[in-house]
C-alpha cells in the first residue's frame, strides 16, 4: 500500500505528483481496487469488482453485500492490438493508448465515488408508477450531478481523467440529427449539453430550450441536496422529458454505468488527437470552473500524460504475453488431450476474500496440525520432528490441544516438495460449487504455507476446458487469489486428461517428493472409456514417480482409484480427513 512521508492536502501538487508515481507503478487490476477501497472506504465486504475483456460499457450492479463495479479491461487480439469497449486499439499509437487508459481511470473513478455518495432506494418510491428507462436516466443524470459536485470538493485530482472521458464521448456520440426518435434526441442533448456544456447537432429552439431548464436545474445539485431536493428536481426533469415520449433505449457517457446497449447513440470509430483537443479543452472548462486562462488549462492537462499511458500499457502487454506463453506451454503439453480450449479463470477477488473470511477457521485449524509435521522447536523430550504418529495426532485433534509431541520419526523437515493441486469445475459438481471452492482455497492456502518457494506448487481447474489457477512460474498474488474466486461449473468431466496434464507439469519439478492432489468427485465423463482410461493413466503417473492424494467430494468412487484419498463434504470436513490422509501419504 502506497504510503506518504506527510499528511498531504488533496489540491497541493506534491498530494498530485506522489499520486502520478504511485499509479505509474499500479496494474489495471491494482489501480482499480486500489481507488475503490481508498475513495470508497468500503471493504470486500461491501463492494466488488469484476473485469470484463468484452464489454462495450461499464456498469453498476448490486450483489446481497453492496455495490458490483463492472469494468472494462483491454483484451489482447495480437502483439499489436488489442479490444477495449468494443474497438480495436492500435496499441503502438499513443492516442490510442491514451484512450484506452484514461477511460478506465474515469471509470474507475465515476463508479467509485458512485459507491460512495449514491444511494439509489432514495429513489424507489417515485420511480413506482414511472416508465422504467425514463426514470431510470432521470436518476442517473441526477446522481452523477450530485457526484460531480463531489469530485470537485473532494477529489480534484480525479477531474483531468472526467473531462477526458466526457470529450471522447462527446467526439464518438452521433449528431441529433442521426438518432431516429425524439426522445433519443433529446436526452442525448441533456446528457452532453450538462457534461460538456453544449450540443451535438441542431436540436430546435424550443426543445434547446428545455435542455437548458435541465442544465439549471442539475448544476444546483450537490452532495448537500436532501432527498427531498432531489425528488423535486427528478420531478420537472421526468415531466419535461415525458412530452418527447418514451425511452426504449438511453445514452450514457462512454466511462459511466450504463442502462443498456448504448450502441444506438454512438459511431463506431476511434477518435483523433486533433478531434479530442478542443472538446478536451471545453469539458474542462465546464467540470471546473477554476480553470481560466492558459496556464491553468496547461497544467490541467499535465495530469493526462502520454508518458503515463505508455506505462500502464506496457506494464499490461508485458504480464498478457506472460500469460500467453504459461498458456502456450499447457497447450504444447496438451495437444494430445480432448480439451476444447485452455484458458485462465474469470477473476474475482472479493469472492475470494469473502470465502476466506467465512472459512478463516478451518483454514488455521488444518495449518496448525500441517504445520506440526515441520515443526523442528519445542522442549519436550518426546521428538518434536518428523513424521507424525497417527494415533497421537488423532487425539491431539480431537481433544484440541495444543500438544506437540506427536512425532514418530524425524526427516520431513528437510524434505522438498512439489505439488499439482488438480480442481473438478465440472457440471457434475455444480451443486457442490460453493464447497469446491472452498477446499481449493483452503488447499492453496495449506500450499503457500507449507511450501516456502512459490515456484513449487502450482493449481489447475478442469471440465471439457483446462484452466490454469496459479502456474508453477507465478507467485501467490492477488490475481492468483482473484482466479480462485472466480471459478465457475460446467461442462464435461475430463478427468484423465486432466490428470495427466497436471502431472505432466510435474515431471519437470526437481523437487524430492512430488504430489498431486485431486479435488473430485472421481465420475470421469464425455467420452466412451473414460472410467478404464482413468485408471490406465492414474498408473502411468505412479510409474512417472509422483505421489497422488485423492479427495473425493460428496463421493466416495475416489477410493476405487486411489490408495491415499479422504471423502469430505465441505471445507470444514476437509481439515480433519486431509490431515489424515496426509499423514498417511507422509509415511506410505
Amino acid at each position: 500500500m502506497w504510503r506518504f512521508r506527510q499528511p498531504l492536502d488533496e489540491s497541493s501538487s506534491l498530494f498530485s505528483n506522489n499520486l502520478r508515481i504511485w499509479v505509474w507503478a499500479l496494474s489495471f487490476f491494482d489501480f482499480a481496487w486500489s481507488t475503490v477501497f481508498q475513495t470508497s472506504k468500503k471493504t470486500h465486504n461491501e463492494i466488488k469488482i469484476l473485469f470484463h475483456g468484452d464489454l462495450r460499457y461499464p456498469y453498476l450492479g448490486k450483489d446481497s453485500k453492496g455495490f458490483v463495479l463492472h469494468l472494462i479491461k483491454p483484451k489482447r487480439l495480437d502483439d499489436k492490438q488489442a479490444l477495449f469497449q468494443g474497438l480495436k486499439f492500435n496499441l503502438q499509437d499513443l492516442n490510442h493508448r491514451k484512450i484506452i487508459w484514461y477511460l478506465f481511470k474515469a471509470s474507475v473513478y465515476h463508479l467509485s465515488v458512485h459507491s460512495q455518495v449514491s444511494d439509489f432506494s432514495v429513489y424507489s418510491k417515485w420511480a413506482r408508477d414511472k416508465h422504467l428507462n425514463l426514470s431510470t436516466f432521470v436518476i442517473s443524470l441526477l446522481e452523477d450531478a450530485i457526484i460531480n459536485s463531489h469530485l470537485r470538493q473532494s477529489f480534484r485530482h480525479m477531474l483531468p481523467e472526467i473531462a477526458y472521458g466526457n470529450a471522447i464521448s462527446f467526439v464518438r456520440m452521433k449528431d441529433v440529427q442521426h438518432l431516429a426518435s425524439k426522445s433519443s434526441k433529446v436526452l442525448t442533448s441533456a446528457l452532453l449539453n450538462y457534461h460538456l456544456g453544449r450540443v451535438k447537432g441542431s436540436l430546435g429552439d424550443d426543445a434547446q430550450t428545455e435542455i437548458e431548464a435541465i442544465t439549471s436545474i442539475l448544476r444546483k445539485l450537490s452532495d448537500d441536496s436532501t432527498v427531498d431536493d432531489r425528488i423535486e428536481a427528478a420531478t420537472k426533469i421526468y415531466e419535461t422529458f415525458s412530452l418527447y415520449g418514451e425511452a426504449f433505449e438511453v445514452p450514457s457517457l462512454l466511462y459511466t454505468e450504463s442502462h443498456g446497449t448504448n450502441d444506438l447513440f454512438y459511431e463506431p470509430y476511434i477518435p483523433r488527437e486533433e478531434e479530442i483537443r478542443p472538446i478536451l479543452t471545453q469539458a474542462i472548462s465546464t467540470i471546473d470552473n477554476d480553470v481560466k486562462n492558459e496556464e491553468q488549462l496547461k497544467t490541467f492537462l499535465q495530469d493526462l500524460t502520454e508518458g503515463e499511458a505508455q506505462q500502464a500499457l506496457t506494464a499490461w502487454k508485458e504480464q498478457e504475453n506472460s500469460k500467453l506463453k504459461i498458456l502456450r506451454g499447457y497447450i504444447e503439453i496438451g495437444k494430445e488431450t480432448r480439451f476444447e480450449e485452455f484458458e485462465f479463470p474469470v477473476e474475482d477477488y472479493v469472492e475470494f476474500q469473502r470465502r476466506r473470511e467465512y472459512l478463516s477457521s478451518p483454514i488455521r485449524r488444518i495449518l496448525h496440525q500441517l504445520r506440526l509435521l515441520k515443526n523442528v522447536g519445542g522442549e519436550d523430550f518426546r521428538q518434536e520432528s518428523g513424521f507424525v504418529d497417527l494415533q497421537e495426532a488423532i487425539q491431539v485433534i480431537a481433544s484440541k490441544s495444543q500438544r506437540t509431541d506427536i512425532f514418530a520419526r524425524e526427516e520431513l523437515q528437510t524434505r522438498e516438495d512439489a505439488w499439482s493441486i488438480l480442481i473438478d469445475a465440472s457440471h457434475s459438481l455444480n451443486m457442490f460449487k460453493g464447497e469446491v471452492r472452498g477446499i481449493a482455497l483452503c488447499l492453496s492456502e495449506v500450499a503457500r504455507s507449507l511450501i516456502l518457494d512459490p515456484s513449487s506448487w502450482g493449481m489447475f481447474a478442469f471440465n471439457d476446458k483446462f484452466y490454469v489457477i496459479k502456474d508453477f512460474s507465478e507467485k501467490f498474488d492477488a490475481r492468483v487469489k482473484a482466479r480462485i474466486g472466480g471459478l465457475s461449473y460446467g461442462g464435461l468431466t475430463y478427468l484423465p486428461d486432466a490428470i495427466m496434464l497436471a502431472a505432466q507439469a510435474l515431471t519437470k519439478r526437481l523437487e524430492e517428493a512430488r504430489v498431486l492432489v485431486i479435488v473430485s468427485d472421481f465420475f470421469p465423463a464425455g467420452f466412451e472409456g473414460a472410467e478404464e482410461k482413468l485408471k490406465e493413466n492414474i498408473k502411468k503417473i505412479e510409474r512417472l514417480g509422483i505421489s497422488i492424494i485423492g479427495i473425493g467430494v460428496n463421493s466416495r468412487a475416489v477410493k476405487q482409484y486411489l490408495r491415499t484419498n479422504c471423502v469430505v463434504e465441505g471445507p470444514y470436513d476437509l481439515m480433519k480427513k486431509f490431515t489424515k490422509a496426509f499423514v498417511e501419504f507422509n509415511g506410505s
